[in-house]
């Protein structure tokens, strides 16, 4: 788990050093749409955290029932909830920018790359809230190693091809394209039920 911090947390810095050639705009309106977007995947983080607890509880009562229901209701539960931020984020993207932001040119490229990202949400609910579950189960290897996989060979190289024709929106396209990577990938993996430790 603490490699997998360090290496999220790296990821991020090498994201960072991709947006920062495309100029000063471009990096303050990277920084601000993160800052939005965050505000749209908390609730996934909150699903996913009472999916830890809930699916943890059914392991050691050894209801392998009772396991699995709690897992397709909290990943659906948490894909509904972030679909909805998504449309939300989709419509409210100048609003959103344009309260961190007075910048005519930091609120277009914010509004332009929040609403790309709001596509991929349902799926990065899949990511978190699966990936969770795991937690719960006391699964850690294989999600995480979904998770560094993902970034750091889907998203950091898609990103990196595409930032130096396609600007801040590449990236953010990148992005996009690889949570719904991910969250596939973990659908998948949580529907052959391989994370359940239960017999």
């Amino acid at each position: 788990m603490a490699l997998q911090y360090l290496l999220m947390n790296g990821a991020q810095l090498v994201s960072t050093m991709i947006v920062a050639p495309l100029g000063n705009f471009s990096i303050a309106a990277h920084s601000f749409a993160i800052t939005a977007e965050s505000l749209c995947y908390m609730p996934g983080f909150g699903i996913g955290e009472a999916a830890t607890t809930l699916i943890g509880q059914s392991v050691g009562a050894q209801r392998k029932d009772l396991c699995w229901g709690f897992a397709r209701m909290t990943v659906f539960l948490g894909m509904a909830v972030m679909a909805l931020m998504g449309v939300v984020m989709y419509v409210f993207a100048p609003e959103m920018i344009g309260i961190l932001s007075p910048v005519a040119e930091i609120r277009e490229l914010g509004t332009a790359v929040l609403r790309i990202e709001a596509f991929a949400e349902p799926f990065f609910a899949a990511a978190i809230v699966a990936y969770n579950i795991c937690i719960g189960a006391g699964d850690t290897l294989r999600p995480s190693i979904i998770n560094l996989s993902s970034i750091w060979m889907v998203r950091l190289t898609t990103a990196a091809l595409l930032a130096p024709k396609y600007g801040l929106r590449g990236v953010w396209v990148a992005m996009a394209i690889e949570l719904t990577f991910r969250g596939t990938l973990f659908l998948i993996y949580l529907f052959r039920k391989k994370w359940m430790k239960i017999e």
